[in-house]
């Protein structure tokens, strides 16, 4: 079943690219900075999926899906008390 899932979403990214003309190696690269950036703030469960459609604007829409279990705690120099 997982092989299924893997060729419907080998297929529907071929098609992504096609149609939006967005080229594999920009893919890649989003999606590695997309997780690293996400992987800052989050345990991700598993990689962020992206989907890049066309608008009939041209414009385009950018939907980014990410599941994780926990956010991650830090302060920032905003965190701080003052006095």
């Amino acid at each position: 079943m997982r092989q299924d899932r893997d060729i419907a979403k080998r297929m529907r990214d071929m098609l992504t690219h096609d149609k939006v003309g967005v080229k594999e190696g920009f893919s890649t690269a989003l999606m590695g900075d997309l997780n690293r950036l996400l992987g800052d703030y989050f345990d991700l469960c598993d990689t962020a999926e992206v989907d890049v459609v066309l608008h009939d604007d041209g414009a385009y829409g950018i939907t980014v899906t990410a599941t994780a279990s926990r956010i991650k705690q830090f302060e920032t120099t905003l965190d701080i008390k003052r006095y």
